[in-house]
């Protein structure tokens, strides 16, 4: 199973500590947002998010793609709104993700 970690260490290959660093803090945020929730194998919900991030750092996608990546079901399936991830993660993450849960 991938881990924020071993994310993180492949980022660094492509992308600055700090924008590293912000993956970091999208994928925390994320896991937060959906504690208690599971997939339907019995894994943590974020396992999902981060597994699709694994994908867009295969195309060295860059840091609020990745951001967007991790927050992708944050809107949809929680109730943290659009407002509140722009106001942490700025604007054009949160359209990023708006877009991706409609």
């Amino acid at each position: 199973m991938p881990s924020i970690d071993a994310l993180a260490d492949r980022l660094s290959a492509y992308l600055g500590p700090d924008q590293v660093n912000l993956v970091r803090r999208a994928y925390f945020y994320a896991e937060q947002a959906h504690d208690g929730q599971r997939r339907r194998s019995g894994e943590a919900y974020v396992t999902h998010p981060l597994a699709v991030a694994n994908i867009l750092a295969d195309m060295h996608m860059d840091h609020q793609s990745l951001m967007a990546a991790m927050l992708h079901d944050v809107i949809e399936d929680t109730g943290i709104a659009k407002e509140a991830l722009s106001a942490q993660f700025g604007e054009t993450v949160a359209e990023l993700v708006d877009g991706s849960a409609n």
